[in-house]
């Protein structure tokens, strides 16, 4: 290994791990102390200012986490992911990614659901707001339907809508925050309740979904047919009412842009 290429990797591993001991004894040895600074202190500023832009990163992309859980409860829970969660991607765009997904897992923050909630809230606000553009079906559109054609009819979602599961109600608390009205207190439901977030336009909207919504939502996901959701339907409510229910409900999705694309006619 060359010199140059010696200090690149003691240099990342100090700044990855600055706690370790045998990672600073090696990156020490690069570096020229004088008395204005030591070894030490200068690879410092390398290794604060890498977790200081992560921290910024976290920031930007979870607000709602850092005015549920508080300045200090926020900077630990930055803490503890950034020593758990190295920067892979080369664009910080990216580096929360898995930030729900380690409030839930770490032994530290599992039991505080709501905190892992709110991340993953934020994060879906984040991914609706950055999803490419794609256009959106229209009433028009679905009317040159020929009738005989509708129950082989699969819809394709909008990329930018995004379905998740709460427990406790961290939608009212960014909802508060983005219109900048006090925060309400946290509460935890009977049961969970789906929600969806999307893009509508330059702005990101989100809603509360019935549970027979999010149900049929989920079967459009999985690339059911027209005809699967009004047999799902057909479970709920008689029979002569399943296609006025399917016809709301996609005449709402329509209205809010969810659908994409339509196929099989």
């Amino acid at each position: 290994m060359s010199a140059l290429a010696e200090l690149q990797r003691a240099l990342q591993r100090h700044v990855l791990d600055a706690g370790n001991a045998d990672a600073a004894t090696d990156a020490n040895a690069f570096v020229v102390a004088d008395t204005r600074a030591s070894a030490q202190r200068r690879l410092g500023v390398y290794a604060h200012a890498y977790r200081a832009r992560l921290r910024e990163v976290l920031v930007k992309d979870y607000p709602g986490l850092r005015a549920l859980a508080g300045e200090e409860t926020f900077d630990a829970i930055a803490h503890d992911y950034i020593a758990a969660t190295p920067s892979q991607h080369p664009n910080a765009r990216w580096y929360g990614a898995r930030l729900a997904q380690f409030l839930r897992e770490d032994s530290n923050w599992h039991a505080r659901l709501e905190v892992s909630e709110i991340a993953a809230l934020d994060w879906a606000f984040g991914l609706a707001f950055d999803a490419h553009d794609a256009g959106a079906v229209t009433f028009d559109e679905l009317a040159a339907v020929a009738p005989q054609d509708w129950p082989a009819l699969r819809f394709v979602l909008h990329p930018s809508l995004q379905r998740l599961s709460f427990e406790h109600n961290v939608a009212a608390i960014r909802r508060a925050l983005d219109h900048g009205e006090a925060l309400p207190p946290i509460e935890r439901f009977d049961a969970p309740q789906p929600w969806a977030v999307w893009r509508h336009e330059f702005a990101v909207r989100h809603r509360r979904l019935s549970e027979e919504e999010a149900a049929l939502l989920a079967l459009l996901a999985d690339g059911a047919r027209f005809g699967d959701l009004c047999e799902a339907l057909a479970t709920r409510h008689a029979a002569d009412a399943v296609v006025l229910h399917a016809a709301t409900l996609l005449r709402t999705w329509v209205a809010d842009g969810w659908i994409e694309d339509v196929s099989g006619a």
